[in-house]
């Protein structure tokens, strides 16, 4: 049975190609442009990943997304690759989320963006084993 993936994220120019590269390498992919309507398809259907941005309608909406699934026993165990063109801070940005939070770190990777192929694949792979 293959994999299903929600993508949250409101870029939808590199939405699409990473749909597109998802699907042909066998994936169920669903998009969302934000968190709410992102919740809503989880609703719809649990994905077995998330593929979710850091800044779409508020520059820390990813974040807030990102704990909110880690706090909630519903999508706690869903892995979360979170994709930003702000990736050198993944570090801080970890360190930040547990001291205020109390919660470990939920984001499983912290990737680029543009997302490179095999790259995302292979953390994919990883995270779906």
């Amino acid at each position: 049975m293959a994999h299903k993936i929600l993508i949250i994220d409101d870029d939808y120019d590199l939405v699409e190609p990473l749909r597109i590269m998802l699907e042909a390498n066998g994936y169920i992919v669903s998009t969302a442009g934000d968190g709410d309507e992102g919740k809503k398809r989880i609703a719809e259907s649990k994905p077995d990943l998330i593929i979710l941005d850091v800044m779409m309608r508020t520059d820390a909406e990813g974040f807030e997304l990102a704990y909110e699934f880690g706090a909630n026993p519903e999508t706690k165990d869903i892995p979360i690759i979170m994709q930003t063109s702000i990736a050198h801070w993944q570090n801080y940005l970890e360190a930040s989320f547990e001291a205020i939070s109390d919660q470990p770190w939920p984001v499983k990777h912290f990737m680029e963006k543009p997302f490179v192929k095999d790259k995302l694949l292979a953390a994919i792979r990883d995270l779906l084993k």
